[in-house]
């Protein structure tokens, strides 16, 4: 279930309940059955529309086919924040075949957020945002972040083109065909679209598996920054950390999207 979903279904029975409420208080209009013919039409219209505006309308909700909107990929200028990234993750969760990597990067933005708060803490103890050295620091930390959430930015994209309803079809074609060892040209095709797919969702566990890399060299770095007790421009150079994250960001130059 979508998000929007929840939220619809949230609105319309809230909805109704406070229609009911406002009805039937005393305090407020209090229609009461039996009191008078007029009152007593009203509430009883009113608690039948009620119920098949609930029946209805949770059904309608719950049951019906998802519109079909146009693909709208992300261009990375609509994610402001962390929370814009999580959001847009949360909304794919109904392409079940992404649940486990929906999760996993859901949690390593947050992880990422927790280090980022470690790493200016021990920073602003070492430096003053003006030295050279804290502003290099901060330079190979804002470089690590611009490729996880670009990271990030590529798996939402590759998640909305994926054909989750195509894809499950073609898996029950392939489980319910006959084993019998020929090769028609429907399971051909199907094999080939198959192939397309695997390739969609290695792409993704990829991602996540390299934002992962990206989280254990920043716990690297930590670990590095704080063995030491004076931090210079040289002693920069010379961490390990630092060259292991400057060359995974150059690799990832030509990582193609």
């Amino acid at each position: 279930m979508s998000k929007k979903q929840i939220i619809r279904l949230i609105c319309l029975n809230l909805g109704i309940v406070l229609l009911n409420v406002i009805l039937f208080s005393k305090g407020l209009v209090g229609i009461t059955l039996g009191s008078d013919a007029l009152l007593t039409a009203i509430g009883v219209t009113t608690i039948v529309m009620s119920l098949i505006g609930f029946g209805y309308g949770n059904y309608t909700l719950l049951f019906s086919e998802p519109e079909n909107t146009p693909l709208r990929l992300y261009k990375g200028t609509e994610f402001v924040n962390p929370k814009d990234y999580i959001d847009a993750l949360e909304d794919l969760r109904e392409k079940k075949v992404f649940e486990n990597d929906i999760r996993a990067a859901v949690d390593q933005i947050y992880s990422l957020q927790d280090k980022d708060k470690s790493l200016d803490s021990i920073l602003e103890q070492y430096f003053s945002p003006g030295e050279l050295t804290y502003t290099k620091f901060q330079s190979v930390i804002d470089s690590v972040q611009l490729l996880f959430y670009n990271n990030i930015k590529k798996m939402i994209n590759r998640m909305i083109i994926f054909d989750y309803k195509n894809y499950t079809k073609l898996r029950t074609k392939l489980h319910n065909a006959p084993l019998n060892g020929g090769t028609s040209v429907s399971s051909r095709s199907v094999g080939e679209q198959m192939k397309i797919y695997d390739e969609h969702l290695s792409y993704v566990h990829g991602l996540v598996d390299m934002n992962e890399d990206v989280l254990l060299k920043l716990d690297s770095l930590l670990l590095e920054i704080s063995k030491l007790d004076d931090i210079g421009e040289a002693e920069l150079e010379k961490m390990i950390a630092i060259q292991e994250i400057n060359e995974l960001i150059s690799n990832t130059k030509y990582y193609k999207n």
